[in-house]
């Protein structure tokens, strides 16, 4: 007698986790606290991982959680050291290339340059490479003459670091570029802004702003509206910021970006000049007088509000001790939140990125006597202060680097 025929039971049931909807999926997700949480639960199956690497999803997580700043990028890229929180995140960026050179095109007689660093893209700008004999000290007039020259000749290209891609710009139009003229122009800067385009996670903007005697000349080029140049005029800014900007700011100061916004300080007539990039207006803040000498740095506040963190030392201490008061700017004027005392006797500030301040300070610890060269960061939200990195050696033109690990990071570009 034959044997009975034996059963073939069918595939085990999926595990209740991944019959889970995408969108509870991606609502249980949104709660995790940290990139870290987010990295573990990505790798733990294909279902997760699927879910967390859509760019909405990432877009909206990055709105909750913005990236921590893991590092600042001088001649190398300086990572975030134990035991500061951001340390786990930033050794996921080792061997990464952020200066772009293994893999942008090469070409004979030109280089490429770094020029900016803004939201995990980078902008160089390719120019003729110098003749021997090294580069020249220009002074004066011949430092205009020369950013001129860079601006007719340059080529610009808008990278990503981590996924090692790049979009070459078209050359500005002759008719737009003609809008600047060098007999006017006091200063010029190119840099990176966000993309107009809010649903597309690759829309950039490239914008050159150009101070010349009688108006501002901006221009601007967009990713997402076909990818060409366009030129703005701001002569009509007002008479009074126009005025000071030709008489007493023939260069603008260190830029930043807050709330959609950038800003920059024209400390003689002691105002704030603000370009709001969603509808591309200037406007200016005042400052009180005790802040017209002032070294500070604008953060975002609570409730779409401008922070200011600025430096002062005691006078009446021996030791010269530093302190950082935090300002908020509500109804046009500027109200003290809370001083707290730093553990500096030298600094520099570094920049705002990814929720902290970065200052580069000579300490001492309890240990020792010698003076250290150490990085501490200030959490914007708790204004707590923690030491970031320590070196041998200062970097003083280190750009602030703010991401996910790599893992975590959807193509800019």
């Amino acid at each position: 007698m034959a044997p009975p025929p034996t059963s073939h039971p069918g595939a085990p049931p999926q595990p209740p986790f991944l019959q889970v909807p995408d969108e509870l999926l991606q609502d249980i997700f949104l709660r995790l606290p940290t990139a870290a949480d987010l990295a573990r639960a990505s790798s733990a199956c294909a279902a997760f991982r699927r879910v967390i690497a859509d760019h909405k999803f990432l877009r909206c997580y990055r709105d909750l959680h913005p990236p921590p700043l893991v590092g600042f990028i001088g001649r190398s890229f300086i990572p975030a050291q134990p035991p500061h929180p951001s340390a786990a995140a930033a050794r996921a960026f080792a061997g990464i290339d952020f200066s772009c050179s293994s893999f942008l095109p090469s070409t004979a007689g030109r280089r490429w340059r770094q020029a900016d660093f803004f939201q995990g893209r980078a902008l160089l700008a390719s120019l003729p490479v110098e003749e021997k004999g090294g580069r020249k000290i220009l002074v004066g007039p011949q430092v205009l003459d020369s950013d001129y020259r860079e601006f007719l000749v340059r080529d610009l290209a808008v990278c990503d670091p981590v996924h090692r891609r790049y979009v070459l710009l078209p050359a500005v139009p002759a008719d737009l570029a003609a809008l600047i003229r060098k007999p006017d122009l006091l200063d010029m800067e190119t840099f990176l802004a966000p993309g107009e385009d809010d649903e597309d996670p690759l829309s950039f903007r490239v914008m050159c702003l150009a101070q010349c005697r009688m108006n501002l000349v901006l221009l601007a080029f967009s990713s997402s509206l076909g990818g060409h140049w366009r030129a703005l005029t701001f002569d009509r800014l007002s008479t009074q910021a126009v005025a000071s900007l030709v008489r007493y700011e023939p260069g603008l100061s260190d830029r930043q970006y807050v709330h959609g916004c950038f800003c920059w300080q024209l400390r003689f007539p002691n105002k704030l000049l603000v370009l709001d990039v969603r509808v591309m207006e200037f406007s200016l803040v005042d400052f009180t007088p005790e802040q017209r000498n002032s070294r500070f740095v604008i953060v975002e506040a609570a409730e779409g509000m401008l922070g200011m963190l600025s430096i002062c030392n005691r006078v009446d201490s021996e030791d010269g001790e530093y302190w950082l008061p935090y300002s908020v700017l509500r109804n046009n004027r500027w109200q003290s939140e809370k001083v707290i005392p730093l553990p500096i006797r030298r600094w520099y500030l570094m920049g705002v990125a990814g929720g902290y301040l970065l200052l580069q300070t000579t300490y001492t610890t309890s240990s020792q006597e010698q003076l250290n060269i150490g990085y501490f960061s200030v959490e914007i939200k708790t204004l707590q202060v923690e030491l970031f990195a320590g070196l041998s050696r200062p970097i003083f033109h280190g750009r602030l680097y703010a991401g996910f690990p790599p893992s975590l990071c959807a193509p800019t570009i």
